[in-house]
């Protein structure tokens, strides 16, 4: 033997079921055959085969899908059936689990769909790139349904719950029966003459055969061209309508597709809420930033005071000492004298002649004379 790994049979068992499940083109399939080998067990699931003229498939019918089937199957019937392709890893095969089975005839009617819907995928109706985000907090939502409906009536009420301040607009049609269809075209032009940020269409729950006219091509292919995002809601779980598969987003019931259409003004409130309090704590923190601040600005401030104060002081210290310098009387205390004359003005020898009376100052006392002569250099 070689170096290569050596499976179990459970390890490629297991390989071959996830290859299957992750092959999207088995996923959802219509099929059409005969039946053979059927066989209802004791639980209610359904076991059989289907074979046309060149091959046969093994197929199972869970208990709670084959509980809604409108009729009993029999070997030699020939059906459409609409399931999933999936392996059984304890014995090695692969088999299609059903979800629906219909008539040929009726089941004709969803091959012509599967058909039609292959078609416009590949024309890229269906594409998640032309998808396009609902905006939450509209000015306006229109929807088409049935007038005096559940489904309006449901719509209404939790768009008003959620977000009470959006303009509502209905137009209401026929969901079911022949004219449905272009009812449902008709309401949606008119919708496209408003100024709608989203637009709503769908109806409540209802049995397969009654969803036709929201797998209309003309229907589809005009939605495909909307001014505003659409919200289906078609409300059924387990069908999936052509209308389901060209909106921007889809709800399984009207309920859900109101809560698509807009925030809960719950969510706004507690945001708000949030943010006031975030803007609190941001100014309070900034309030005490600046009163931290001003505070050392102000030991700033008296520091510099203080400073210039002492600056001041000693500047008038040595103005002071010099002044006191130029004190006469301090000059007479180091043994010097001041002469005058009669009106106390310092003696110039120009100005003086003898006959003059003079005062002369000392520090203790002072003399007055009378000048007998004038010598000048």
């Amino acid at each position: 033997m070689d170096n290569r790994p050596v499976f179990t049979v459970s390890d490629i068992n297991q390989y071959i079921k996830a290859l299957l499940n992750r092959d999207e083109n088995l996923k959802f399939i219509y099929v059409k055959g005969e039946i053979s080998n059927f066989k209802m067990a004791s639980n209610g699931h359904f076991y059989f085969s289907l074979k046309d003229d060149k091959a046969m498939i093994s197929a199972m019918m869970f208990s709670s899908y084959a509980a809604k089937n409108t009729f009993v199957p029999e070997n030699g019937q020939e059906v459409v059936v609409f399931g999933s392709i999936d392996a059984y890893p304890g014995r090695g095969t692969y088999q299609i689990i059903v979800y629906q089975m219909q008539e040929v005839g009726v089941g004709q009617a969803l091959l012509e769909l599967e058909k039609l819907k292959k078609k416009l995928k590949e024309e890229g109706l269906f594409d998640e790139s032309r998808k396009r985000p609902i905006n939450l907090y509209p000015k306006a939502i229109g929807v088409i349904t049935a007038p005096n409906s559940a489904a309006i009536k449901d719509i209404l009420f939790n768009l008003k719950r959620r977000y009470p301040i959006a303009d509502i607009y209905v137009f209401y049609s026929a969901v079911q029966g022949d004219n449905a269809a272009k009812e449902l075209l008709n309401a949606f032009n008119i919708a496209q003459t408003y100024p709608l940020d989203t637009l709503l269409i769908g109806r409540g729950g209802g049995a397969s055969e009654d969803l036709s006219a929201f797998n209309d091509e003309t229907l589809v292919r005009a939605l495909a061209s909307s001014k505003m995002p659409i919200i289906a809601c078609i409300g059924h779980e387990i069908d999936s309508t052509l209308v389901d598969f060209v909106a921007d987003k889809r709800a399984s019931t009207p309920t859900g597709a109101a809560e698509l259409a807009t925030i809960d003004q719950r969510e706004i409130l507690e945001h708000l809420s949030f943010s006031i309090q975030e803007m609190e704590e941001s100014i309070k923190g900034m309030v005490d930033d600046l009163k931290e601040e001003l505070s050392s600005y102000k030991e700033d401030l008296n520091q510099s005071i203080l400073n210039m104060l002492r600056q001041e002081k000693q500047l008038l210290e040595h103005k002071r000492i010099a002044l006191e310098a130029l004190n006469p009387e301090n000059v007479l205390s180091r043994g010097y004298t001041l002469t005058v004359d009669e009106k106390g003005l310092p003696v110039k020898i120009q100005n003086s002649k003898p006959g003059d009376k003079i005062k002369t100052i000392f520090k203790d006392g002072a003399l007055t004379s009378e000048v007998k002569e004038v010598e000048k250099k």
